[in-house]
């Protein structure tokens, strides 16, 4: 996933004829799981001799959200209760905090 992220980030920055990336915000789902020490590792790996060999990486998590399909009751997931707090269905679609996104990249 890191290595699809970072070639989407160099494609980006040639795109903008960017010579040097100083930062990289993503934002992450929680619904991914995936552990932020780990991505930050396997970030830095493939940053290794590139024009993002100094980039600072900023990750910034988003809670799930959901709907109830039924009262349209928006709430964010915790506890993983998956029912709706206002009517009790378990009938949900998911709207936000499963995607992984860069939010910026900054450089010159």
């Amino acid at each position: 996933m890191v290595e699809d992220v970072f070639r989407i980030i160099m494609r980006v920055a040639g795109e903008n004829n960017i010579s040097r990336i100083d930062r990289v915000d993503i934002v992450i789902g929680e619904y991914l799981q995936i552990k932020p020490s780990l991505f930050e590792f396997a970030f830095e790996s493939a940053r290794e001799g590139t024009i993002a060999s100094a980039a600072c990486l900023n990750l910034e998590t988003r809670m799930v959200e959901l709907r109830c399909t039924g009262c349209r009751q928006l709430f964010l997931l915790k506890d993983l209760k998956y029912s709706c707090p206002r009517c009790g269905s378990g009938a949900l679609e998911i709207t936000d905090g499963r995607d992984i996104y860069i939010k910026s990249i900054e450089g010159e």
